[in-house]
């Protein structure tokens, strides 16, 4: 991400020294805010539910699309969902995430629509995506998600002229592959999904000039879902610019009670520089008839004084 970051700035910076300065500056808050994540747009479909449990992408049904389309397939009503994020508040106040996203069963599977913004002073990154998951059969699913990625920073006084530098701008289009089956007897493992999923299929181009750096990368991952009871445990690898990250978790419910209680853990390294990264994940939800609240902390050891990351998500089936 680094080398693409670099990229786009040196082309920005051909448009003009001022320019160059607000590009870089509000980019390089951009990236500080999804840095353990490796690219732009990644805020997008962080529900409280899935990053309370290590961001594994199985567990992900319903609101939790965006990484698993496949996920739609076993839709049992429509529901409306809004998710607002909190990043790093000890380092800049205004680091926010919100995201509204609507699912529905339609034929064979399900149909998602959703919008997610992340924004700071100025500057901001947008996702609008419209997914659909089908069952195939009794254990197979196939799902894909359908994304236009904006990005934008606001022109600034030129102290110089007295004029004002140009908004800058991209629109580019993505899509996310995912599949999921279901082990049966198979192997014994009645309880266990497997499934793979494949985001930025398409490697979109955020680069304001369109130059080769400015692709984002295909990332693959693979994962398996266990659930006994009230108990969901999930195990995923995934693989993306070189770098290959761990991703568990866990949720569990409380006896006599509506209350759920989770936890994960994120492992990734580079294996070329050997920068390791670790993130420690909490979360709980609260179902309350046909409402559902949803809340995650996500602390990555990196940026351990920042103050993490808090997501709250609220939802409503109807």
């Amino acid at each position: 991400m680094t080398g693409k970051i670099a990229n786009l700035n040196l082309n920005l910076a051909r448009k003009g020294r001022h320019k160059f300065l607000l590009a870089l500056s509000s980019i390089l808050l951009l990236v500080f805010a999804s840095a353990a994540h490796g690219a732009f747009f990644d805020t997008a479909g962080q529900t409280a539910r899935p990053m309370g449990m290590g961001e594994v992408f199985l567990a992900q049904k319903g609101q939790g699309y965006f990484y698993n389309p496949a996920g739609l397939s076993s839709l049992e009503g429509r529901s409306l969902g809004i998710s607002y994020g909190m990043l790093y508040p000890d380092v800049a106040s205004d680091l926010m995430r919100s995201e509204l996203s609507y699912v529905s069963p339609l034929g064979s599977g399900g149909l998602a629509l959703g919008a997610s913004v992340f924004s700071v002073d100025g500057a901001s990154d947008m996702v609008f995506s419209g997914a659909y998951g089908r069952q195939f059969s009794d254990k197979l699913a196939i799902g894909a998600n359908v994304k236009i990625l904006r990005w934008a920073t606001e022109g600034q006084s030129d102290a110089y002229n007295g004029g004002s530098d140009d908004d800058l701008s991209k629109v580019a289009f993505s899509l996310d592959l995912s599949a999921s089956y279901g082990l049966g007897e198979l192997f014994g493992l009645a309880d266990f999904t497997t499934g793979l999923y494949v985001r930025d299929a398409i490697m979109p181009n955020i680069s304001e000039s369109g130059d080769d750096g400015g692709k984002l990368p295909i990332e693959v991952g693979i994962g398996l879902m266990g659930q006994r009871g009230d108990v969901t445990g999930e195990v995923d690898v995934a693989f993306v610019n070189g770098e290959t990250i761990f991703r568990g978790g866990v949720e569990t419910g409380i006896t006599g009670s509506n209350l759920k209680v989770r936890g994960g853990l994120v492992y990734g390294s580079d294996f070329d520089e050997e920068a390791e990264r670790t993130d420690f994940n909490v979360g709980l939800g609260y179902l309350f008839n046909s409402l559902v609240f949803d809340y995650a902390y996500n602390l990555p050891l990196v940026l351990k004084d920042s103050g993490g990351r808090h997501f709250v998500s609220f939802g409503v089936s109807f």
